[in-house]
């Protein structure tokens, strides 16, 4: 009782770790087992097989903000992709073809809403036909199943009416679904086998502590220090801070950048013939998937999006600038040799973020004779993406797996996952605990 007093007389901090203080004795400390940090979709689902698969084990979620999904994973077009485009034996194609049917049974457990109403990858000229043919191959020896390619107008429309395209491939497999509902399920999953989560708890330094059962101290902005055995990294937006935390940076030849990216919507009473994704054939070398139509479970339809530079890490707004971050943006070597060798098409994707009748005349391409005139402004989402000193994109998962000396030897950093991430949660989970368990039985 007079412990209980004891620690109720604490200021409390703007973080609700005092919800948890049964956590520890000691209401400046907290002790877990493992600690992953960041509660976007994949830490999310990681927290949650950690704790189902080590149910005896001390677990913590831990995130900055007051909610889960805050960022990349409600800021979508909500698409579970199939995983054609990812080229085979890599960690994108792996986790993705895996972690759709994981995604979907699990929505089929748990009642969650979804849509498989499938995707085409439309060809609007015949020359792109043959990035349709080499994108089935891709993605029959990534074991997708059920890909068709459409050679004729009339196929095209009996899939997507008013469609126009020199052909299509058809991926029945593609579903929508709500991302942010499913991180909720998983956040509930986690909590209900006993896990614990820290909302409005930002980390600020990750160090070696001179506790031997607990060697890692994680520390709050608000001055909560978090002693544990293990730590997990899953950054999202703020990957480049925290990998630089986990002591396992980025290299020098490698930078992050944050991409600003806005979509138009169509209200449901103006688009009810619309029932598939349509999305057109893929710049193979750049990590976009141009300009598309996504229906959403309200029954409007997404449009877009386009891409800009975002003016800070976590840039919706333009009026918002951080001059720190832009300024090492713009003189990195990887900014600069990524818009050098892609000037072209970095003007063509500036004009169609910046102008509506672009963005619009793109469309048209697709669907010549949709009803753009009632089109309104949609969703802002910021998009995370890694370059290579020579201006290249890294187009794949990056994960440092206990890889560094000295403190990095507990901790994984799950540094780079962009799209197809919600769909490989489940798997990149599978895979991330799959790691862990290794270490600890070591």
């Amino acid at each position: 009782m007079y412990l209980n007093r004891l620690i109720n007389s604490f200021p409390k901090p703007k973080s609700n770790y005092f919800k948890y203080r049964h956590l520890s004795t000691n209401p400046c400390n907290i002790q877990c087992d493992v600690a992953v940090v960041g509660a976007g979709i994949v830490g999310t689902s990681i927290a949650r097989k950690l704790k189902l698969q080590h149910s005896t084990q001390k677990v913590l979620l831990v995130e900055k903000e007051c909610t889960v999904a805050k960022h990349q994973s409600s800021h979508n077009s909500g698409v579970m992709h199939c995983g054609v485009y990812y080229t085979t034996k890599s960690l994108k194609a792996k986790f993705c073809v895996q972690g759709i049917d994981l995604l979907q049974k699990y929505c089929e457990e748990k009642n969650i809403k979804f849509n498989k109403c499938g995707k085409l990858i439309v060809a609007k000229e015949c020359s792109e036909v043959g990035v349709l043919e080499k994108l089935l191959q891709q993605g029959e020896a990534n074991c997708i199943k059920n890909l068709k390619l459409l050679e004729s107008q009339c196929e095209i429309q009996e899939i997507a009416p008013g469609c126009r395209g020199s052909g299509a491939l058809w991926c029945p497999q593609t579903a929508n679904v709500d991302f942010k509902e499913i991180t909720q399920h998983f956040l509930k999953d986690f909590q209900d086998a006993g896990g614990k989560t820290l909302l409005n708890t930002e980390i600020v330094s990750i160090a070696q502590s001179d506790n031997c059962e607990y060697p890692l101290n994680l520390i709050s902005q608000e001055g909560l220090t978090i002693q544990s055995k293990y730590a997990i990294g899953c950054g999202g937006l703020q990957s480049d801070s925290l990998t630089k935390l986990l002591k396992n940076g980025c290299t020098p030849d490698q930078y992050f950048i944050s991409l600003k990216v806005d979509y138009q919507k169509i209200d449901s009473k103006y688009c009810e013939n619309l029932q598939t994704n349509i999305y057109p054939v893929p710049d193979l070398e750049l990590p976009f998937l141009g300009g598309h139509f996504s229906p959403q479970l309200d029954g409007s339809i997404l449009l877009g999006p386009y891409a800009l530079p975002a003016l800070k890490v976590e840039g919706y707004c333009n009026e918002e600038v951080n001059i720190n971050y832009m300024s090492k943006l713009i003189t990195s070597c990887g900014f600069r040799n990524m818009v050098i060798r892609n000037f072209s098409k970095c003007v063509s994707q500036a004009s169609k973020a910046l102008c509506n009748e672009v963005q619009i005349k793109d469309l048209q391409q697709l669907l010549p004779n949709f009803s753009y005139q009632l089109v309104e402004k949609g969703p802002t989402a910021v998009q995370c993406q890694l370059l290579n000193r020579d201006g290249t994109f890294v187009n794949d998962f990056v994960f440092d797996i206990f890889n560094s000396k000295g403190i990095g030897e507990r901790i994984i950093n799950v540094k780079f996952t962009p799209s197809p991430a919600a769909t490989s949660s489940l798997a990149i989970a599978n895979y991330i605990v799959e790691e862990y368990s290794k270490k600890i039985s070591q």
